[in-house]
């Protein structure tokens, strides 16, 4: 605990010197932010606003959730679950198959680049961020599922948004990943997602993602690779 330790003689300025240091990979902090309430205090309202300002300032807001939904989705993999494609009831079956968010491999930069290639034409305009590529694999009934994560910046004021609820698309009763948010949209079949991916043989689509009323989005890609 760090209240037992020489953390605990510290000031404020001073830890945060050394938390500094850990700014490399976004899961050190989360993982330090772990360890007590000070520390998580600290990494929430100093480290990660200030990394958030000065390399996603166009997705900061001043909500407190804004950002404590940024630092999860930096470091966060949402599971086989969130990105559509394990259901609960297959647990008992495949146990090792990963389901629930877990800190997730790769590069934290969210990414708008990415996010264009992966809508349809008409949304391009849209400013959808992802997280680098490739993420986190899982195995799942014979495949292996590469999992992302991203946000949509405005996401009330975009093409999709615009799309999804004018048309009425049916929610789904899988919460979000990375918020509060109690259910989501499949973008696939919702037309949102570029159609070039196409299908598997047994019918499954190569790509699938599900947003969030937040924007928040999770998703997973198989067998034929997304950007060269």
């Amino acid at each position: 605990m760090e209240e037992d330790s020489g953390f605990s003689m510290l000031n404020d300025d001073i830890v945060l010197v050394v938390f500094a240091k850990l700014e490399d990979d976004p899961r050190h902090w989360a993982r330090v932010a772990c360890v007590c309430t000070r520390f998580s205090s600290l990494i929430r309202h100093f480290c990660w606003k200030t990394k958030c300002s000065q390399t996603l300032p166009s997705l900061l807001s001043d909500s407190p959730a804004t950002c404590a939904s940024l630092l999860k989705l930096a470091v966060c993999c949402p599971g086989l679950r969130h990105a559509g494609i394990a259901a609960d009831r297959d647990a008992s079956k495949n146990p090792k198959t990963c389901r629930k968010p877990h800190l997730a491999r790769g590069n934290w930069d969210l990414r708008r680049e990415q996010g264009c290639k992966l809508l349809a034409r008409q949304f391009r305009d849209d400013c959808l961020y992802l997280c680098d590529w490739p993420g986190c694999v899982h195995p799942h009934k014979k495949r292996k599922y590469m999992l992302f994560r991203g946000i949509f910046k405005d996401f009330k004021t975009t093409r999709v948004w615009t799309s999804l609820d004018g048309d009425k698309r049916k929610k789904l009763p899988v919460e979000c990943a990375f918020c509060t948010s109690r259910y989501t949209w499949d973008l696939h079949s919702a037309f949102c997602l570029r159609r070039g991916f196409g299908y598997q043989i047994d019918g499954e689509p190569v790509v699938r993602a599900y947003v969030c009323e937040n924007g928040h989005v999770s998703g997973a890609w198989t067998d034929v690779p997304l950007f060269s």
